[in-house]
């Protein structure tokens, strides 16, 4: 199966591409335009009513309007979805400097990447090691240009395996746990990411100006720096989740910011917490990882997993500090070590290329689940 990457690294070329920037921008913004008036739905259409029209004898390479005419396809696309839900959302508007050209469009030759602007004129940009060595056997994308940054997608074909084992990943606000089919559990410590995101919180409050250009700035400078200490962290916990050479079990928790919207008898403080939480850029992150290794990846229903017994299905009685009770079984559990086995079992049983047959090996009675959860490991991995 291919699947699809991306790379990075910094360039130097920013003043040499401010006109080229300048026109991709202006080509992009009048694509949508027109095509929004016009209700232009389809590249081929847009392709036609706009290229000469953008064109307009411009001394730049024509592959630039083919780049705009995509960039201004993929915002009205998610501008008409968004529009269905409400109604007054705004025409896009493209502010950001950037080019995105297609895999015709330029070369790599002697370690260099080569663009053209215009006739006879080109960009050469020197490539990272690091990067050749990504590139090396893989099929080249297109690529994106930005004042700082040229990042190249890459595509390679990836040979699906079939792992020996599973895991379920319980996904919460300070943890993710998990519980493999060889009966070990991995508690991987997230409070760091929270941590992270109330400091920046705190930061952006404390701004009293009544500047909205300046707080624009300010917001988007700190909120930067956040994303990008909380992505490093996930990745952290994702690589090491990824690296077990497992399939992975999710639970399927999309809509559960609707939870925690204004109304809904939570307190702010509460609902500020549940809809900073990263859950799905952590799902994002262990998903693409594990297609790119073969690893399967499935997901299953959220509902009753942490408050039914993993052992007899019954609801569970909570006690202090997180640990819910079974008045059948009469064990005391860990709601997250819970949904993880539940995570697990739901995968195992219902999954359309699961083992079925170990699976229900796994989960046939009290015992064996009583057993495991004695022995097995549990390990709280600190973030670095």
């Amino acid at each position: 199966m291919l699947h699809t990457k991306c790379v990075w690294q910094f360039h130097d070329k920013r003043e040499e591409l401010a006109d080229v920037f300048n026109y991709f921008r202006l080509c992009t913004n009048e694509a949508i335009r027109i095509s929004d008036e016009k209700n232009l739905t389809s590249r081929n259409t847009m392709h036609h009513e706009l290229y000469e029209h953008l064109r307009n004898n411009s001394q730049y390479y024509a592959k630039y309007v083919h780049g705009s005419i995509s960039v201004a396809k993929a915002r009205l696309k998610l501008y008409r979805a968004t529009k269905k839900k409400k109604p007054n959302a705004n025409r896009p508007y493209m502010k950001r400097n950037m080019i995105t050209l297609d895999n015709q469009t330029y070369k790599i030759i002697d370690n260099h990447l080569r663009f053209p602007i215009r006739a006879k004129q080109y960009i050469y940009i020197k490539l990272a090691s690091y990067v050749l060595q990504k590139l090396e056997s893989a099929k080249l994308g297109s690529i994106t240009v930005t004042p700082e940054k040229l990042v190249i997608s890459y595509s390679m074909e990836i040979q699906q395996k079939n792992p020996h084992s599973y895991v379920g990943i319980d996904r919460n606000l300070d943890n993710a746990t998990s519980f493999d089919t060889n009966n070990k559990f991995m508690i991987y410590n997230l409070k760091k990411t929270n941590d992270i995101k109330q400091k920046y919180r705190q930061v952006k409050s404390h701004f009293k100006r009544n500047d909205a250009r300046i707080r624009k700035k300010l917001f988007t400078k700190y909120g930067k720096k956040e994303k990008n200490r909380v992505h490093q962290l996930l990745h952290n916990v994702s690589k090491r989740i990824t690296s077990q050479n497992q399939g992975i079990i999710l639970e399927d928790i999309k809509g559960i910011r609707k939870l925690y919207r204004k109304g809904n008898g939570q307190g702010k403080k509460h609902r500020g917490k549940m809809n900073t939480w990263s859950f799905y850029e952590l799902q994002r992150q262990i998903e693409y990882k594990a297609k790119w290794n073969g690893l399967p990846v499935q997901y299953v229903k959220a509902h009753g997993t942490s408050s039914k017994c993993a052992v007899c299905g019954i609801k569970l009685v909570p006690e202090e500090h997180r640990v819910m009770r079974c008045t059948v079984c009469k064990i005391l559990i860990d709601r997250d070590e819970n949904a993880a086995k539940n995570i697990l079992a739901r995968g195992l049983r219902f999954g359309p290329n699961a083992p079925q047959v170990e699976a229900m090996k796994q989960f046939q009675d009290a015992e064996s689940i009583v057993a495991s959860q004695e022995d097995g490991q549990i390990i709280n991995i600190p973030m670095t």
